[in-house]
């Protein structure tokens, strides 16, 4: 029997076991929170893992949250030998919570392996509306984080199978929701009604005071030494050595700037060792992980711009919360990025993977402080338009259709 309001969210979220019952990454958990506010009760399924993370994770069992939520887990099926394991016993549980509930939620993103795209299965088996939710363009991620011929070719076996399924659930959603540009160029046409929606977590009493930005303004002015940052794993599809090679072109041309590097992943030792090999030791700082959102968005507010190098197409959320921070966003030009800054401006694009064209336009920030100072009023005024209790509400009344 369904529940008046209730919203079945399938997505491959990680969770894990905790000493109180499962806990989910704390952005995932606000997000649930807001789902809450806007649904008699919300059934969330992620994907159950062992491994260690640099993640802060939370427990699920306090709040609303804990009131209103139920948080499922369902057993990793990536590779073709889990998911024949794990399939018929998944497929039955996804079937019955289908049927429990009025309101449905898929994020897709693979095909195999991929349960979320097993409930769209289900759900147009048994003829009912739901709402197909899409993060990012997988294809080229893939093609980036695959090393090796043989890595590349099962790449290149698994993409076309994977497009033709999103592009199916696609068809028979009643609702896309595609985050950012990049991802709605890519699979609106796919879907009867897309739309392109942003997830974020910034508030409202997070918007950069007017104080701020004039006294970030009036730093600009005076000729200080650029204060550059970027908030994100150290991983190659966030691009970290073109990032650290475009640092190392600005120094070369006499730029003045403190630059820093704030996340943990697999390629951080070898970031560092880039850095030292160039001799920006004193320049760059890497200091790992860090989840304390009060520092992060400090270290937003004071730096004089977000250079990013993103590789692939993605909707990362740090550019987002630069805007809402007052701090330009300058980097690899794409279809989510421009959007962001359609409106009021703050934001200045290179082509990819130019190092060349993007620190000639750190270079000229530098060179012209009017020009930078400018652009820091542009991004405050874009990050007024994001904000999570407005954008939360606005999903929720598209998923709400489905």
């Amino acid at each position: 029997m369904q529940e008046q309001a209730s919203l079945l969210l399938v997505t491959h979220v990680h969770v894990r076991q905790g000493p109180r019952g499962l806990q989910i990454d704390d952005q995932t958990a606000a997000g649930i929170e807001q789902w809450c506010r806007h649904f008699d009760h919300v059934t969330f399924y992620g994907i159950l893992t062992q491994g260690s993370s640099s993640s802060a994770w939370v427990d699920t069992d306090g709040g609303l949250m804990g009131r209103r939520a139920t948080i499922r887990a369902l057993p990793n099926g990536y590779g073709a030998a889990a998911m024949a394991r794990a399939y018929a016993g998944v497929r039955r549980e996804l079937c019955d919570a289908i049927a429990a509930h009025r309101h449905l939620c898929f994020t897709l993103g693979l095909v195999i392996g991929d349960w979320p795209f097993v409930a769209a299965l289900e759900a147009i088996r048994q003829k009912r509306r739901y709402s197909a939710w899409i993060d990012r363009v997988e294809a080229p991620i893939l093609r980036q984080l695959a090393h090796g011929w043989r890595r590349r070719a099962m790449v290149e076996a698994i993409v076309p199978i994977g497009q033709l399924g999103v592009r199916h659930a696609l068809r028979h959603s009643t609702v896309a929701l595609l985050q950012g540009g990049d991802t709605f160029a890519a699979y609106a046409r796919f879907a009867p009604e897309p739309h392109c929606t942003y997830d974020i977590h910034t508030q409202a009493h997070e918007q950069i005071a007017p104080a701020k930005v004039e006294a970030k303004q009036a730093r600009a002015r005076s000729g200080a030494p650029l204060e550059i940052v970027y908030l994100g794993r150290a991983a190659a599809m966030k691009g970290p050595f073109d990032w650290v090679d475009t640092l190392a072109r600005l120094h070369g041309q006499g730029v003045p700037f403190r630059a820093t590097w704030i996340g943990d992943g697999p390629d951080l030792p070898a970031i560092r060792q880039r850095v030292d090999a160039l001799g920006l030791g004193a320049l760059i700082d890497l200091p790992g992980f860090e989840n304390r959102r009060d520092v992060l968005l400090g270290r937003l507010r004071d730096a004089d711009l977000l250079l990013f190098c993103h590789k692939t197409p993605e909707s990362a959320r740090c550019l987002i919360e630069a805007l809402v921070c007052g701090c330009p966003i300058v980097g690899y030009d794409s279809a989510y990025p421009r959007d962001l800054i359609a409106r009021q401006g703050g934001g200045l694009f290179a082509a990819q993977n130019d190092v060349s064209a993007l620190s000639g336009l750190v270079a000229r920030l530098h060179h012209d402080r009017a020009a930078l100072a400018e652009l820091i009023g542009q991004a405050a005024a874009s990050g007024t338009l994001y904000n999570e209790d407005i954008v939360y509400a606005h999903r929720a009344q598209l998923m709400k259709r489905a």
